[in-house]
């Protein structure tokens, strides 16, 4: 079978599974199979694959028409300009997000200190000391193995960041100028509402409570002592949340600077 009937193929079964961007699947696919990008293959359409190469774009392909993400088939995902490994432990870093990396590259003062509160794969804290160097970050997580990913990924990129293992702010010690989170912000409830792919993701990246800001609240109550005067925080929730967190935001002393459509912007301002 060659390079292009393959993807013919694929596609067509992707399409019968409604995964949508059928054919982009199939390439990506194929290309992590082959260790090849999309240009190549389709500069190279009547290439022949080996009976071996076939097998495993076929298992990977019998994965992704069952609904699983194509980030766990291929463990990788393009984030800021930066590829993260990206494991079933994790949560798959999305567009939206790096609002958050580019509000906090712009505003983190020089030489300042800034914290990632729920680092995950570390794709937020990874892309911001990328282009920040002069930085000092931390990134806490939860999760062990979750903070086994963020270190891989900080390592491939020759990023330094310094690992907490931290509910929140528990083991978190001093104050920094910068603090970055996207902690769980579903309810509880909203599991039927998820596309099949997004119910392959941790459920404890996911869900925040009956209204999902559970984890805000506590995170918001143990800020204070650890954010800077006129310090910066960036936050992520859904659009219909926004109002909610703000209030919850001033009454740690923070007014908002900054809506985007997921992400927020808060200063800690002087009454």
């Amino acid at each position: 079978m060659t390079i292009g009937e393959w993807l013919h193929d694929a596609a067509a079964k992707l399409m019968v599974a409604k995964t949508g961007s059928e054919r982009l699947d199939a390439e990506l696919i194929l290309g992590h199979v082959l260790g090849r990008d999309r240009a190549w293959l389709k500069a190279h359409t009547t290439d022949s694959l080996t009976a071996a190469q076939s097998d495993e774009a076929h298992t990977l392909l019998t994965r992704r028409t069952a609904r699983e993400p194509l980030v766990h088939l291929t463990g990788k995902r393009e984030f800021y300009g930066l590829e993260f490994a990206i494991t079933p432990d994790v949560l798959t870093p999305r567009v939206e997000t790096e609002q958050m990396v580019e509000w906090a590259i712009k505003d983190a003062p020089q030489s300042g200190r800034l914290i990632d509160i729920g680092t995950g794969s570390g794709a937020i804290a990874v892309a911001i000391a990328h282009h920040r160097p002069d930085l000092t970050i931390t990134a806490t997580e939860v999760s062990e193995p979750a903070l086994e990913v963020a270190r891989r990924n900080a390592a491939a990129h020759r990023t330094t960041l310094t690992f907490v293992e931290s509910d929140l702010w528990d083991d978190v010690e001093g104050q920094f100028e910068v603090v970055v989170t996207n902690l769980p912000y579903l309810r509880d409830d909203a599991r039927a509402e998820l596309m099949p792919e997004v119910r392959h993701e941790p459920d404890v990246a996911l869900f925040g409570g009956a209204d999902g800001l559970d984890l805000y609240r506590r995170f918001l109550r143990g800020l204070p002592a650890h954010l800077a005067p006129r310090g910066y925080l960036f936050t992520e929730c859904d659009p219909w949340q926004h109002a909610d967190l703000i209030a919850e935001a001033a009454k740690a002393g923070l007014k908002p600077t900054r809506q985007g459509y997921f992400i927020l912007g808060f200063q800690l301002l002087p009454s």
